[in-house]
């Protein structure tokens, strides 16, 4: 009898551990003697069964290799399925944002070009096809850019064609909103897609960092009059919010307006650094102490951040987490104005890692790529490093571009996501033993 090569503690407050197999995170509980009798192996018979069951202690190493192969072999029926497509209508934006990561980054090609309405039909169909012969139940198309609106046309047109040849399709938007208008919008609502509107804070922060290609009016002046007459029409959507360095000066300024935006749902983005810089540790650490902070302030208010939330879910509902984007795994395709598929979305500007096209290849054969054979690859379980980390369970491993501008190479471990996730974690144990707590002091009164 043994503890379990993934075993791990993770001191909280008032010499508390939370100890777990970070395969199963299935967490107890200790105090620092208790903790002390397990490391000894000093136990009952009833404590011994009970660590076994939560796969701290185990029986040989085999059990563990088991157990790893066990998960591995869920990771590999999940991977290669594309259930997002995302459409680059456009790689062309009427905004010049300071830190885009696309314009800003080492993989632009500084071309400008709009999808045709043929490529989009041609993406739409075969995607229908891929769906239908694989019995996928439901693919999520996301319209991206550069700014989508850009080519409104061509995505009204896909819309409608979609929805002729098949059913098994739901829509997304990534959008800056200046071009959104009431037909647009109504049409949105009325075909159910739903809108991620970016826009970084108070008037001053925004218009900071979110200026316009070509002028000097206002983004925010703007984009703020599209949140009525989106819920006028029912029109789903949120907010993307970059967490600029600017932002991370003024926190609580944006926190309040959050609060009185009347927004429910928002998703918040780190930066994705695309070229080298050295700066990145220090804002890893400030942007996920915000998070948190972010989360505890605004959650009791309806308002959910779905970079924190994915987190909490794969504890509180006991997944683990295979990836934190569609890319990682092969579960996604990007196909580029010009018709050109890669997986990630941030390539959308360079002709690297190219893996076909969609006028002259079908789905199924770009899967047996060593593009796709890459990133099925690449995720936690198959990183020594990773499985030695106590927050693999909720990790789902960081950005491959990220990975490849800091550190060298696209395999290498994003090391900044690593201070998001493991901050993340110490959060949530700390929090769950809390509420623990708290519900046990309830049941007593």
């Amino acid at each position: 009898m043994k503890l379990s090569r993934f075993y791990h503690e993770v001191p909280l407050k008032n010499s508390i551990y939370a100890i777990y197999n970070s395969l199963i995170m299935d967490v107890i509980y200790v105090n620092e003697e208790k903790l002390s009798q397990i490391k000894k192996l000093d136990l009952l018979l009833d404590e011994i069964k009970l660590l076994k069951e939560k796969g701290i202690l185990i029986s040989d190493d085999k059990q563990d290799e088991e157990a790893l192969l066990s998960i591995k072999k869920r990771y590999d029926m999940i991977t290669g399925k594309i259930q997002i497509l995302y459409l680059i209508l456009s790689s062309s934006c009427n905004l010049a944002c300071k830190y885009c990561f696309i314009e800003n980054g080492e993989f632009n090609n500084k071309k400008e070009i709009n999808m045709s309405k043929d490529i989009a039909f041609m993406a739409i169909s075969k995607y229908a096809k891929y769906l239908e012969d694989e019995n996928i139940k439901e693919g999520l198309i996301i319209f991206y850019g550069g700014e989508p609106f850009v080519n409104w046309t061509v995505m009204k047109e896909v819309i409608n064609y979609a929805k002729k040849i098949t059913k098994r399709l739901k829509f997304s938007v990534v959008t800056n909103a200046t071009l959104l208008d009431e037909e647009k919008i109504k049409f949105l609502a009325e075909n159910e897609v739903e809108v991620g509107i970016s826009i970084d804070g108070p008037k001053k922060l925004n218009d900071k960092n979110r200026i316009y290609r070509y002028g000097h009016k206002s983004v925010y002046d703007l984009v703020v009059t599209k949140f009525p007459q989106l819920s006028v029409h029912n029109c789903k959507y949120g907010l993307s919010i970059t967490v600029s360095n600017d932002l991370l000066l003024y926190q609580d300024e944006v926190l309040q307006w959050l609060k009185e935006l009347g927004v429910t749902s928002i998703f918040y983005n780190l930066y994705h650094y695309t070229s080298y810089s050295n700066d990145w540790e220090k804002y890893y650490n400030e942007a996920s102490a915000f998070l948190l902070k972010s989360y505890q302030m605004l959650s009791p208010e309806g308002i959910y951040d779905g970079r924190m939330q994915r987190k909490l879910d794969s504890i509180l509902q006991n997944e683990f987490k295979f990836s934190d984007c569609g890319a990682i795994g092969g579960n996604q395709l990007t196909v580029k104005p010009n018709g050109d598929v890669c997986i990630c979305h941030g390539y959308l500007k360079t002709d690297k890692y190219v893996m076909g096209n969609i006028e002259k290849n079908t789905i199924k054969e770009m899967l047996v790529s060593d593009e796709m054979a890459f990133w099925r690859n690449r995720n936690t379980l198959n990183n020594a490093e990773c499985l030695k980390c106590p927050s693999l369970f909720i990790c789902g491993g960081g950005c491959a571009i990220q990975a490849e501008a800091l550190f060298g190479n696209r395999s290498n471990i994003d090391l900044p996501f690593c201070i998001h996730t493991k901050s993340s974690l110490q959060w949530i144990l700390q929090t769950s033993y809390d509420l623990m707590i708290k519900n046990r002091e309830k049941e007593v009164v």
